[in-house]
């Protein structure tokens, strides 16, 4: 599947509240619309237990927390949340930065989430979509940007 359908699945979120990687990641869950099966609850605490293991911090200001085991069956319910924080987030990043935006991968098998986590870093990467995670932008304009980068 597609970076632009992921996203357009799992949404983009604004002012996302917690103070930590925990709260931040167990507010977004609540928010979603997650696939059947999956409970807010459950997606949290896989998150947490990944983060314990290594954080998802990729630095720059952003996040890419997940689950570290698939908790979905269907790749039709796979989806990324791009989540803008409420505060600045602390979530141990190598360069200290704290974290703005986090894009919360939901995956079907670890070979798609890997795929998935690859085109996100290379987009991030991008130093014009990196600018529209600055400014929030607005999941149509993340859309729009993802579909022109892929063109590219």
């Amino acid at each position: 599947m597609d970076l632009s359908s992921l996203i357009t699945r799992g949404g983009v979120w604004y002012n996302v509240p917690g103070k930590d990687p925990a709260e931040f990641v167990e507010a977004l869950a609540a928010t979603l619309r997650l696939p059947a099966g999956v409970s807010p609850g459950d997606l949290a605490m896989a998150c947490a237990r990944r983060e314990a293991s290594s954080p998802t911090a990729m630095g720059r200001g952003l996040a890419f927390p997940h689950p570290g085991t698939p908790l979905i069956a269907e790749a039709d319910s796979a989806m990324v949340a791009l989540a803008y924080s409420r505060y600045p987030v602390d979530w141990k990043a190598p360069d200290g930065a704290p974290v703005r935006a986090a894009f919360l991968i939901l995956s079907a098998s670890r070979n798609e989430h890997l795929v998935t986590l690859s085109a996100l870093a290379k987009l991030c990467g991008d130093a014009e979509f990196y600018a529209a995670l600055g400014r929030r932008a607005a999941i149509e304009d993340i859309v729009a940007l993802i579909g022109r980068k892929a063109k590219a």
